[in-house]
């Protein structure tokens, strides 16, 4: 399920020319925009239908990296936004504080776009794996889920 949520996070590393450190920072700053509150809602949702035994250790381990991450998430996010608009005020000396604001909401809003189309789309079997522990493992075991250590990177220049 993962692959279907982050295709287009897929695509952006595999277009980046920098080193692999470059590109494992710059997909996990992508990755941190993503509202993983509504993400994990709908996958609750969908789980409940598809495998409803599985709904209460899925939100066990979901609450369990929301504790985990959620301060990184935020300074993340905030770092991101800061960096959006920076660059806005260079490329647009004159900018407003309104096109700014417009211009930050329409690039967050991509990463967020479409999330339960995205989630309803994926095949049934995928997504009952996922409800089974597939997510719950990538979540809890995968270094790239992991937000702070990308924190730590990103501060630390490691």
């Amino acid at each position: 399920m993962i692959k279907s949520i982050f295709l287009s996070l897929a695509l952006a590393c595999a277009s980046a020319t920098a080193g692999a450190q470059a590109v494992d920072v710059a997909a996990g700053i992508q990755m941190a925009q993503i509202d993983f509150d509504a993400y994990h809602a709908l996958l609750l949702e969908r789980c409940r239908g598809l495998a409803p035994e599985s709904v209460e250790p899925l939100t066990a381990a979901m609450a369990q990296w929301r504790a985990q991450n959620a301060d990184a998430l935020v300074l993340l996010r905030q770092l991101y936004k800061a960096q959006l608009i920076q660059l806005k005020r260079a490329q647009k000396p004159d900018a407003t504080d309104a096109e700014i604001d417009a211009h930050v909401a329409a690039v967050l809003g991509i990463f967020n776009a479409n999330l339960k189309e995205r989630v309803a789309g994926v095949p049934t079997d995928e997504a009952k794996a996922s409800c089974e522990g597939a997510y719950a493992n990538n979540l809890l075991n995968r270094p790239a889920m992991d937000f702070n250590v990308l924190l730590k990177r990103m501060t630390l220049g490691r």
